[in-house]
Formats: C-alpha cells, structure tokens, sequence
C-alpha cells in the first residue's frame, strides 16, 4: 500500500487527482505523480475525523474546508531524491472540483523557503506554475497533522490565462502526515 501511495510524489503530491481522468504514471519526474482511481477509500479512511482542513483563495474564490478537508503532507525518496509534497482538495473522488498539489526537493518536513512545482485543478482544468516561490512555515506533527502557513500568492498558468492561488492566514493547511 505505502509503495502504490509513493511511487506517486513527483510535481505533485496529490492525494486528490483521485478519479477516473487521472493519469497513470511510472516515472519520477517532478511532473509524474499520481494517484490510482479507488486510492481514495485508503486515504479517507486514513485522515477522516483526524481535523485536516485549508483555507486558500484561487482567483478571488475561497475554497475553505474546516473539518475533514482532504490535505496530506509526505516526504519520500524517489530515484535517490527527496521530496516534501503537500495535497489538498474537495471531494476527491471527482476530477472537476478544487484540488492543489505542491511538492519540493527535500530530505525533511520543515519550514521552506524555495522553489516548488504547484499544480491546481479547478472546474476540470489543470493551471501549472513548475517553478513557484513558495515560502511555507510548517510546524508539528501534532497527532500526525501538520500546520502549513504562507503569505504567498502564486501564479499558476493554463493555455490561454494565468490565476492567482493565495494561502493566508493562521493555520491555511492542516495536513495529514502520510508514512
């Protein structure tokens, strides 16, 4: 089971790409994580009534989720390097809602300040930024959840227009820390 969860960290830790319009991937590229359809059962059952939760903006609209907001957050080695990757989104068993994959190069979880691959889908479409500023202070576990804060807005980019995702405020992710 942890072999299927992280042979999937590359761009994106993405606990929510978990639909039937998922790509497979086998590589370890930073763009090649993925999620298997059905995954979702293992993961739901993993972090439901654990107080995952985010609060992000993503042009203008606020997606808020205070109890049980599906949000992960692993470190895992991958072809001899290591990644930080951060997932978080609504009703993951769809692939047309609000879901966000961040992930890094990293040997640990801790507060980072860096460039990071940020990957956002909204209403089906898929924005990418490979190269995003991130600055995320990051503190805990406490009972395996982590507390994720930014001040950052980041711009992500689809064929023709470019939104801004903005994490703000105390507490903007409570993520699950996936082993």
């Amino acid at each position: 089971m942890i072999k299927v969860i992280f042979r999937m960290v590359g761009t994106v830790a993405l606990i929510t790409l978990i639909s039937c319009g998922a790509e497979d991937s086998s590589g370890s590229s930073s763009t090649d994580f993925k999620i298997q359809p059905g995954d979702v059962q293992i993961f739901s059952t993993t972090i439901e009534g654990k107080g995952t939760s985010f609060d992000v903006d993503f042009d203008d609209f606020n997606h808020q989720i205070s109890t049980n907001g599906y949000a992960i957050i692993f470190q895992k080695n991958i072809n001899s390097i290591d990644y930080v990757g951060i997932a978080l989104g609504e009703e993951p068993k769809t692939n047309r809602k609000f879901k966000v994959f961040i992930s890094w190069q990293s040997s640990s979880i801790a507060n980072y300040n860096g460039s990071a691959s940020v990957t956002v889908i909204s209403d089906g479409i898929k924005y990418t930024n490979e190269s995003a500023t991130i600055n995320f202070s990051i503190t805990g576990p406490a009972s395996n959840i982590y507390s994720i804060t930014s001040n950052d807005s980041i711009t992500v980019s689809h064929e023709v227009n470019d939104k801004t995702i903005t994490f703000s405020g105390t507490d903007t992710i409570k993520a699950y820390l996936i082993q």
